[in-house]
């Protein structure tokens, strides 16, 4: 997998998301999947190395299809692991959102993001974006996938990425590689991701 600038990936990366029902305490590491869930899905992500962070900032989608906002939010904690080739490159994240409503507010914002974005030149790379609302497995209240290609100069970069609402927290799973991600490994870190965040 490679770590590129595809948009929805790029802004995730750099905060991704997840929230809690009322009752729920705040987000810790125990609601993320391991190292070991990640490599499972993804073998590739064997001799990955992991860090993990916490904020109270996430990323929404931005004005413009090529851009992201920063928006605050309860407590966002994330593990992240990128190939020591740095090809392969997979992320999930947790968010405790202040209310439910923002959390189906913040999942249905990439579904829109998904439409009016189907298509679009990524400006500082030159890139062709092609973005693709998926099939997503039935998780949480509600579930988003995504898919995204970006062809610079001939060479394609792919990413796939679950949004999973519940309650109050969101659960957001994201691979970047230089080949089609397999349906199957984010399908299989999702569901891990939706067990686990609650």
């Amino acid at each position: 997998m490679r770590r590129t600038s595809l948009s929805i990936a790029a802004g995730l990366t750099a905060v991704l998301l997840v929230s809690g029902t009322p009752a729920q305490a705040a987000v810790s590491a125990k609601d993320l999947p391991k190292k070991g869930d990640i490599v499972k899905a993804f073998p590739e992500m064997a001799d990955a190395e992991f860090t993990s962070f916490t904020t109270k900032k996430n990323s929404a989608p931005g004005a413009t299809c090529d851009t992201s906002k920063i928006v605050p939010v309860k407590r966002l904690t994330s593990i992240r692991g990128v190939s020591s080739t740095g090809a392969s490159y997979v992320q999930s994240t947790v968010v405790q959102h202040s209310s439910a409503a923002k959390v189906k507010a913040y999942v249905t914002s990439y579904k829109k993001y998904a439409k009016d974005c189907a298509t679009f030149t990524e400006p500082t790379s030159g890139g062709t974006v092609t973005t693709t609302l998926v099939k997503a497995p039935k998780l949480g209240q509600s579930t988003v996938m995504l898919q995204q290609e970006t062809a610079v100069a001939g060479v394609v970069s792919y990413s796939s990425t679950v949004f999973i609402g519940d309650g109050k927290r969101v659960a957001a799973v994201v691979a970047i590689d230089d080949a089609a991600i397999p349906a199957s490994a984010i399908t299989k870190l999702a569901k891990v991701a939706a067990k686990k965040m609650k």
